[in-house]
């Protein structure tokens, strides 16, 4: 039982005054205003205000822009960790304190008689509440505190390598509960539609702040159905998750949600979504250039599936595709794009919309464009990537601008290096600094890089690389 409450909170006042003052004090020596601050890490003056007179904290994407901006060698950064740290501390002492005044007697005996049981081998799930409900939980108060910022993903990042760790080891114990299934189903497919239109920011922390909840019910299942459904909305929004750190390049933690989203649709046994989550997996050694496991994993996708056409079975030739496209394999190529506009002939309903959990035409053809780039087939790249930008919708930011990128590419090679620069600068100009991270950079950079010197020192193409410099 907790004694007391072991951080002063004069302690934590003390510590945001500090801050406030270390920050006002490297924004005079670097001669800067309020005003100047706010604009360059894209707050606001008041905020900055409130801030420097320990009124207020914000998140750590402030801090890390604001110590990068004052060039303050991590002092800033290291500031904030030191006072969230000792925050989050407090807030779990006085919960702590809280519980046991109200509940300790019932949970000392909750405690013996779930030991008694485990002992008897009666029920092996019965300590999974307590293994992830602790990271969940911890996620959502964050997730309050934490503003909108859009610049980088530090913030959140290890919290949501936390909560990963925590949803494996819930899925690996395989307790799971049945609430509110039909209403999370529609949770999940909310976060499907909203990969396509979404900055990858208000993703990750979308589906970060649902998967610490659905975390917590996977720990209290009655029901065998009810296993077997949330385990497979867990598989999905692991995916999804896959899906989005794969699109800022953080190949690391997205081999890690893919590897978890492959457990928990083992779990399910839905060789559906399990087609599917290999093939989101398959992208991540795609990116990695690693194209002879992107085919093997694409290859896996579509034999689990079985003969019937699904969503993962067409994303996984199409994917294959590309990889095949990259090694240089022009017939096999062909083969594996026929393959995918055969499995998307048979596709119908829901498997046909506009989400991640979805795969069209205007899909098909961006893949299409991007494997026939890759191959330097300019007429057939060309024809693809015209349809691909007929049928993408406004909004479908990724596809269309990796389309555009890969066009740029192409009228490169076909010696309209000027349009191509020019492409690239209306693209490019088109997103803001959000929605340029990950694979959009990179490809923006490759389509720069292939410029013939004379474009490439252009007054356009060095703009253009400047507003590259800083995105991720």
């Amino acid at each position: 039982m907790v004694e007391g409450i072991f951080v002063d909170p004069q302690q934590i006042s003390d510590m945001k005054r500090s801050l406030g003052r270390g920050l006002a004090g490297w924004r005079r020596r670097r001669g800067l205003t309020q005003d100047d601050v706010a604009r360059r890490v894209h707050s606001t003056r008041s905020t900055v205000a409130n801030v420097e007179s320990g009124r207020q904290v914000v998140d750590r994407v402030f801090w890390v822009q604001c110590d990068s901006l004052l060039q303050a060698s991590g002092e800033l950064i290291t500031g904030y960790d030191e006072y969230r740290f000792l925050e989050v501390r407090h807030k779990e002492e006085k919960a702590e304190a809280a519980r046991q005044a109200r509940w300790g007697a019932v949970l000392d005996h909750q405690a013996i008689v779930e030991a008694s049981a485990a002992d008897r081998g009666q029920d092996r799930h019965t300590s999974l509440v307590s293994a992830v409900s602790g990271p969940a939980n911890g996620l959502r108060r964050d997730r309050r505190s934490t503003s909108s910022a859009e610049v980088g993903f530090p913030a959140v990042m290890d919290e949501v390598g936390g909560l990963r760790r925590s949803l494996h080891e819930a899925l690996s114990m395989g307790a799971v509960t049945a609430a509110g299934l039909d209403e999370w189903e529609r949770i999940v497919a909310h976060h499907g539609r909203a990969t396509r239109d979404h900055s990858t920011g208000t993703l990750l922390r979308e589906i970060a702040g649902d998967l610490g909840e659905l975390t917590e019910l996977i720990g209290r299942s009655p029901s065998a159905s009810a296993l077997r459904r949330l385990t497979g909305m867990a598989a999905q929004m692991s995916g999804l998750m896959c899906l989005v750190l794969c699109r800022i390049d953080d190949r690391t933690a997205a081999s890690q949600w893919a590897r978890t989203a492959r457990l928990a649709a083992v779990e399910a046994d839905d060789p559906v979504t399990r087609s599917w989550v290999l093939a989101q997996e398959a992208h991540v050694y795609y990116y990695s250039a690693d194209f002879r496991e992107t085919v093997n994993l694409a290859r896996h996708a579509q034999d689990v599936a079985g003969p019937e056409a699904s969503v993962g079975t067409v994303l996984a030739a199409a994917i294959e595709a590309r990889a095949l496209a990259a090694m240089g394999k022009r017939e096999e190529t062909r083969a594996a794009l026929g393959h995918a506009e055969g499995l998307l002939s048979r596709l119908e309903g829901d498997s046909l919309s506009a989400s991640a959990f979805g795969y069209n035409e205007a899909q098909l053809r961006f893949h299409e464009g991007n494997a026939y780039t890759r191959l330097r087939v300019v007429d057939a790249a060309l024809a693809a990537q015209d349809r691909a930008l007929e049928l993408c919708s406004p909004g479908d930011y990724t596809d269309w601008a990796l389309t555009r990128l890969d066009r740029a590419i192409c009228l490169t090679r076909m010696g309209q290096a000027s349009d191509a620069v020019e492409s690239l600068a209306e693209t490019i100009g088109s997103l803001d600094g959000a929605k340029r991270q990950g694979i959009i950079a990179e490809r923006a950079r490759i389509a720069l890089d292939g410029l013939p010197p004379t474009q490439r020192s252009s007054s356009t193409a060095r703009d253009l690389r400047a507003a590259l410099a800083d995105v991720r």
